[in-house]
C-alpha cells in the first residue's frame, strides 16, 4: 500500500497529533538505514513536549510497517 502524501504522526507522551509530508519522512527514513536499528519508527521531536513523535501508520522505504500501539501500563 502506497503512503499518502502525509503521514499522521503522535506524541508518545503528550499525544499531539501533526501531519509531516510523506517525501520528508521518507528521505529521512533512507538516510537513517546506514548503521540504524530499523525496527525504530522514523521519529521527530515534539515541539510542545520533550517527547518523540512517532508515525500512526506508516510503511517503510525498505517495506516494514510501522504502526503505533498505545503502550499499557502494567501495575
Amino acid at each position: 500500500m502506497k503512503n499518502p502524501k502525509e503521514i499522521e504522526f503522535i506524541c508518545t507522551r503528550c499525544k499531539t497529533k501533526e501531519r509531516i509530508p510523506t517525501e520528508i519522512v521518507e528521505m529521512l527514513d533512507k538516510a537513517d538505514q546506514i548503521g540504524v536499528d530499523t525496527l525504530v519508527p522514523p521519529r521527530f521531536d515534539c515541539e510542545k513536549c520533550p517527547g518523540k513523535m512517532e508515525p500512526i501508520y506508516y510503511v517503510g522505504v525498505n517495506g516494514r510497517i510501522y504502526e503505533y500501539k498505545e503502550q499499557q501500563i502494567q501495575s
